[in-house]
């Protein structure tokens, strides 16, 4: 009885692999993960049931369980490595990427087609550590999702910073392209984006007169033999934006910087504007409105297909690196995960979402503690500070005006000779000096509530 009871387990179990190998070879992922997540129950450490698993996990768009079980999968079946880098890369795991698509190319003949292809995702994977140590900590104003084939409609432009221009191009593999032509605020030179031979290019053309220049390629240091596109000039105009996906980028479109040299007539070589902007997505279409302080890109991480998330941002006057010894919370903000949410303080120092102040009045000096002074209001990470800060704001207008009061009040006082105004005006003097000497008490303590609350969230995010 026993023995016919195991034949009849065994049985089953071996139709039960039959079905999930019909599933998998016929690509139905769902139906076979199914059937190989319940022949792990019975052997969970067999390797081909993990490959398997783990591959339809890829399919299905699971990729941390991807991993988990392609790493469970064993040495035996090299392929994994090249999913692996993959993934690694996808989830930020850069270093590890490097060394699954290496462990991988290990494999391969000298002669392999794939070897070209593989160095440069090795290559990517490298750009993805090195950015991974320098994040920049931003402001995010708003986001949106919008259809990529008229995504500048969320793009608020002045008429200061010039005209956009979007146009759809069809390849050959039915490919669609965005052609994307910028226009400076005077009309007399734009820089525009175009195809060659499938591949997309940077060019330049100026008006003459009543007429236009041929177009002439923007600079053969920024165009490649990769694809470079959606150029954006600024206000100053010698600073370019664009976004390439050559060698420099970390997999798919990043965006890049550069600046014309007027003394050389050229650009100078692009620089990766680094994580949190780019990803192993497509990133593009980085804008500046330095007047407005105000920022735009263009990502379709983590979206559906034609589809691309719009993030208004505000731009840093000088780069702020994230400091933390928290490897997770640097992922979440690398990721776009987390962020900053834009906060204004207004004139009455009410605080309202979604806007900012004036640059000028976010320069400020103030010690959070023995190591760290924040010279500028964006530096703050926790939004309970920002609003004490508002607060704070709000109370030291109104010691402005008290000691405006008391000094104007002064020299009424000294500049009268009727006794019963001087005795108004003194007793004036005397009720302002009270409200000035409680106001400096208030504000002394808002600053250590200030203080406290930065340090504590600070103390949370390690």
């Amino acid at each position: 009885m026993i023995f016919f009871s195991l034949f009849i387990t065994l049985t089953l179990f071996g139709q039960r692999a039959s079905d999930g190998e019909l599933f998998f070879n016929k690509k139905q992922y769902t139906k076979a993960r199914s059937v190989y997540e319940s022949l792990l129950n019975k052997k969970p450490n067999d390797g081909l049931y993990n490959y398997r698993y783990a591959r339809c996990c890829y399919e299905l768009k699971d990729f941390e369980t991807a991993i988990v079980h392609f790493e469970k999968a064993g040495n035996k079946y090299p392929v994994r490595d090249l999913y692996l880098g993959e993934l690694y890369a996808k989830t930020y795991r850069f270093d590890e990427s490097v060394v699954a698509y290496q462990t991988y190319i290990a494999t391969l003949k000298p002669d392999d087609s794939k070897l070209t292809d593989l160095q440069q995702k090795v290559k990517q994977a490298e750009v993805g550590a090195r950015l991974l140590t320098k994040v920049e900590d931003i402001t995010i104003i708003d986001s949106i999702v919008v259809d990529k084939s008229d995504f500048l409609r969320a793009y608020k432009l002045s008429n200061e910073l010039g005209t956009l221009r979007q146009e759809q191009l069809k390849l050959k593999g039915h490919r669609n392209v965005d052609k994307i032509q910028y226009s400076t605020q005077r009309g007399d030179r734009v820089y525009y984006s175009d195809t060659i031979q499938g591949q997309t290019d940077l060019f330049t053309s100026y008006k003459l007169f009543d007429a236009w220049s041929l177009p002439a390629s923007v600079s053969k240091g920024i165009n490649s033999p990769d694809n470079e596109n959606y150029p954006f000039l600024m206000m100053d105009g010698i600073t370019m934006y664009f976004a390439s996906d050559g060698e420099n980028s970390m997999g798919g479109y990043d965006l890049f910087i550069t600046r014309y040299m007027p003394s050389t007539d050229s650009f100078l070589p692009p620089e990766n504007i680094g994580m949190p902007f780019n990803s192993p997505a497509n990133d593009y279409m980085m804008v500046i409105d330095e007047q407005r302080k105000t920022g735009w890109f263009a990502t379709d991480r983590n979206m559906a297909s034609a589809k691309v998330m719009i993030y208004t941002f505000v731009p840093n006057q000088a780069k702020q690196i994230v400091r933390t010894g928290n490897k997770d919370s640097l992922l979440q903000v690398a990721k776009l995960k987390i962020y900053r949410k834009a906060i204004r303080i207004l004139k009455d120092s009410s605080v309202v979402k979604d806007s900012i102040l004036p640059e000028s009045e976010k320069l400020i000096e103030f010690v959070i503690n023995d190591s760290v002074v924040y010279t500028h209001l964006n530096q703050f990470k926790s939004e309970k500070a920002i609003k004490l800060w508002a607060e704070l704001h709000k109370m030291t207008v109104e010691l402005k005006n008290i000691q405006t009061q008391l000094d104007n009040s002064r020299l009424q006082y000294n500049s009268t000779e009727n006794q019963e105004e001087r005795t108004l005006t003194a007793t004036k003097i005397i009720e302002l000096e009270r409200k000035n000497i409680e106001l400096n008490n208030l504000i002394s303590l808002k600053k250590i509530e200030i203080r406290n609350t930065e340090n504590n969230f600070l103390h949370k995010a390690l």
